[in-house]
């Protein structure tokens, strides 16, 4: 009866630390959402974000990447377009490089998936003979947990290979810090895919449940991108996804879409608007 007693009164104070635990605001351990992509970037201090940041603005004017406050978003949309959006259209025009289809080899490599099938192109563009890093070469570089991949990591990563592989360099940037996110996503993308020297074929992070063809199957997931069609509307890029479950992997031309309509943009603003981990390595 008294052993009965003492283990009462344990679990009744046990509930007591519990409850003022509670009481005192403890918030809960977030919990790391399912897919390739880690939720928050541990290893981005505010320094590093600094430095990043100031990396981006950099590249973006030495590639002549304006930022701009037009009315981007109607576009990119299917909705009628007014004439002051006509004059953004067919800014890229079509744009491709050709990239493979590389399965990632666990279910949370997508990361190093996507960053070799972006080496592929640099190591054809180049003419190197060197063989192309293995996905557990890449995952080591890029500090792939079973909990996925960083932005910034994959930007290292791939940056390791220049020499090897040609003369370019990728950066780690958010878009949700921009005054004009869609413009941001769009014009990184496509003043990469049509540069003739120092281009790069961006990974993209990306919430999947807003990209119609996941039929609202939710994970953070990366991808590569490969090309550009602004020739119309709907506004449309080319992927690659890499994803292990063969009804997501493939090539595809995905719309664009803007804050209020589904595709690749909204996919990857809303997986920056998640957590500090940045929405795209180009």
């Amino acid at each position: 009866m008294r052993g009965w007693t003492r283990g009462f009164i344990a679990v009744v104070a046990l509930a007591g630390l519990l409850s003022a635990g509670l009481a005192h605001g403890a918030p809960p351990p977030k919990q790391q959402p399912v897919g390739g992509a880690l939720l928050d970037d541990p290893q981005l201090t505010d320094t590093e974000r600094k430095k990043l940041n100031e990396q981006c603005l950099e590249k973006e004017a030495a590639f002549g990447i304006a930022r701009r406050s037009v009315a981007l978003c109607r576009c990119l949309e299917r909705e009628s377009v007014s004439a002051l959006c006509l004059l953004a259209l067919n800014r890229y025009g079509y744009q491709s490089k050709y990239v493979p289809c590389y399965k990632q080899e666990n279910s949370y490599w997508c990361g190093p998936a996507a960053a070799r099938q972006s080496l592929y192109w640099h190591k054809a563009a180049s003419g190197s003979a060197v063989a192309l890093p293995s996905q557990t070469t890449l995952a080591s570089r890029i500090g792939t947990t079973t909990s996925g991949s960083t932005t910034s990591g994959i930007a290292r990563a791939l940056n390791s290979y220049k020499g090897t592989f040609g003369t370019y360099h990728y950066v780690a940037a958010d878009i949700s810090n921009t005054s004009d996110p869609l413009g941001a996503f769009y014009d990184r993308i496509g003043g990469m895919l049509t540069s003739k020297a120092g281009g790069t074929v961006p990974v993209v992070l990306l919430q999947t449940s807003l990209l119609s063809r996941y039929r609202g199957h939710s994970s953070r997931h990366y991808v590569t991108i490969s090309g550009i069609d602004d020739r119309s509307v709907p506004v449309r890029m080319r992927d690659v996804d890499p994803n292990w479950r063969v009804a997501y992997r493939g090539t595809y031309w995905d719309d664009v879409g803007c804050t209020t309509y589904n595709g690749l943009f909204r996919a990857c603003y809303q997986a920056d608007l998640e957590g500090s981990n940045l929405a795209m390595a180009w």
